[in-house]
C-alpha cells in the first residue's frame, strides 16, 4: 500500500535541499562579485587610479609647456 504522507515528505525534503544549494550558489556568486578579481571594489580602485593618472597627465602637460617655453627662450638667446 502507498503511503502518500511519505511521498509528500520525500518531495519536501528534496525541495529544501535544492533551495539550500541554490542559495549557496547565489551567495558564492555575490561574494565573488563583491570581492573577486573582477569585483566591484576592484573596479572602484581602478576608477580612482584612472582619476589620479588623468590629473598627473594634466600636471605633466603644464610642466612640459613651461619647460618648452624656457627651452625656446634659451634657444632664441643662443642664436643671437
Amino acid at each position: 500500500m502507498i503511503d502518500f504522507d511519505d511521498i509528500f515528505q520525500k518531495k519536501f525534503d528534496y525541495r529544501i535541499v535544492v533551495v539550500i544549494i541554490i542559495a549557496v550558489v547565489v551567495a558564492i556568486y555575490i561574494v565573488n562579485l563583491m570581492f573577486g578579481s573582477r569585483s566591484f571594489s576592484r573596479m572602484l580602485d581602478l576608477d580612482n587610479s584612472v582619476k589620479v593618472l588623468e590629473k598627473r597627465v594634466i600636471n605633466l602637460k603644464k610642466e612640459n609647456a613651461i619647460l618648452q617655453k624656457e627651452y625656446f627662450e634659451l634657444k632664441e638667446l643662443e642664436g643671437e
